[in-house]
């Protein structure tokens, strides 16, 4: 099962945080765009992983859909990016090739669309 899953890293100020993501994807521009990289260092390897939803309920990171054409085909792809790039990845993310990732029907479509999901923030 790990190799499925690439290390991830997001920094905040001077802090690092990592955390598992689909192999392969967040790579070249979906990296640039959204502040998420791999790591390779073995020493930021051995760092604990934290769980994804413990860094939106924080609000380092957040989620979004994304939609993917292929040919006349239309798929939802969930990504992450970091509060820092919210200003900016609706912009970088429209247009660009989704990276190729082993068995997703969705690699090498392009982006077309982009949402953000609403937060819940309480129920009353």
């Amino acid at each position: 099962m790990a190799g499925l899953y690439d290390t991830l890293k997001i920094t905040v100020d001077t802090q690092e945080y990592f955390f598992r993501g689909t192999k392969g994807f967040y790579t070249g521009a979906i990296a640039t765009a959204t502040g998420v990289s791999v790591t390779t260092d073995e020493a930021e390897l051995k760092m604990p992983l934290i769980p994804v939803k413990e860094l939106i309920k924080s609000g380092i990171l957040r989620n979004a859909v994304a939609i993917a054409k292929v040919g006349t085909k239309s798929y939802r792809i969930k990504l992450h990016y970091t509060l820092a790039k919210a200003a900016t990845v609706e912009a970088a993310i429209v247009g660009a090739t989704v990276p190729t990732v082993a068995g997703r029907v969705s690699s090498g479509g392009t982006f077309t669309a982009f949402s953000n999901p609403l937060r819940v923030t309480g129920r009353s």
